[in-house]
């Protein structure tokens, strides 16, 4: 026996016995369907609004936060109301914060051993200094300070001499007419001609360059000058070998002509560092290093 075959024609036949006509039932059924399925749409939009409610409601708790931008400091900008200017605003002020004072550095009077230091960081790397002597000497004017160092290039050791002078009391001002060109010995070979020039810039500041005489034996000097208006001058003598010693009383050439040029050495007298009041952490650093000179 068919099993499915039965059952649809048992149904068949319940059908048939039935008093209502079977189309007013279906029509019956079908506007019991439509019921239905509005009763249910209505129901799922109002669980749905329900739901969107819950959510929202539930939202302002437990929803993400918004990440929060950087943090920006000071006085947040006072609530306004339309029309009303806030108290707070009005009120507000803004804090300065003032520079931090400039220390000025300590300056001390210049001493022989910072300007040594002043004329070896003014020099070309790659000399050697030797044989510091401070003044004062015999020749040095009162109140002037100098010394005498030996400087090699490396074509031969030369003699420096560097003074310092305040202003000179009597007003007297140097110039080329006060020196003697005449030589008083043989100028070795390569050896610079003797001359004086002499120039004023429009500060009042002269500056000077002598290639001077010799005495004996070839030595001779070059000379550059800076007297500044106020009468504060400042004088490098360098010669064209070490210094006179007791063997050579005026000298010894061991080269034709002095180190650098006459250019050179008066880029180093226009120096501003030459002062008669110097940092102290320059006069400290010139005392070391003439501790090595010696």
């Amino acid at each position: 026996m068919d099993l499915e075959h039965d059952l649809s024609r048992l149904l068949g036949e319940s059908v048939d016995g039935l008093a209502s006509p079977v189309g007013a039932i279906v029509a019956e059924a079908e506007a019991q369907g439509h019921r239905i399925r509005r009763r249910r749409r209505r129901l799922r939009i109002a669980g749905a609004t329900a739901v969107v409610v819950a959510l929202a409601t539930a939202g302002a708790v437990v929803m993400p936060r918004p990440v929060a931008g950087p943090t920006v400091i000071g006085t947040p900008p006072a609530a306004t109301t339309a029309g009303t200017p806030s108290t707070a605003a009005t009120t507000a002020t803004t804090t300065v914060v003032a520079p931090s004072p400039v220390t000025a550095p300590v300056t001390v009077p210049v001493t022989a051993e910072a300007m040594l230091k002043i004329l070896a960081d003014l020099l070309p790397p790659g000399g050697k200094l030797s044989k510091f002597r401070p003044g004062p000497f015999e020749w040095t004017r009162a109140a002037a300070t100098d010394f005498t160092v030996e400087y090699d290039d490396g074509r031969g050791a030369a003699h420096i001499y560097v003074v310092m002078s305040p202003p000179d009391p009597k007003g007297m001002s140097w110039n080329c007419d006060q020196v003697d060109l005449t030589d008083h010995g043989t100028r070795p070979g390569g050896a610079e001609p003797t001359g004086c020039t002499s120039t004023t810039d429009a500060s009042g500041t002269v500056f000077s360059a002598v290639t001077g005489v010799g005495p004996e034996g070839g030595y001779y000097f070059r000379k550059v000058r800076l007297e500044r208006a106020d009468g504060t001058s400042v004088d490098l003598v360098v010669g064209n070998g070490p210094a006179p010693s007791p063997e050579h009383p005026s000298g010894l050439a061991d080269r034709p002509a002095p180190p650098l040029t006459t250019a050179a050495w008066q880029a180093v007298v226009r120096d501003p560092a030459w002062r008669t009041e110097v940092p102290a952490a320059t006069a400290e650093a010139g005392a070391a290093l003439a501790a090595t000179l010696n």
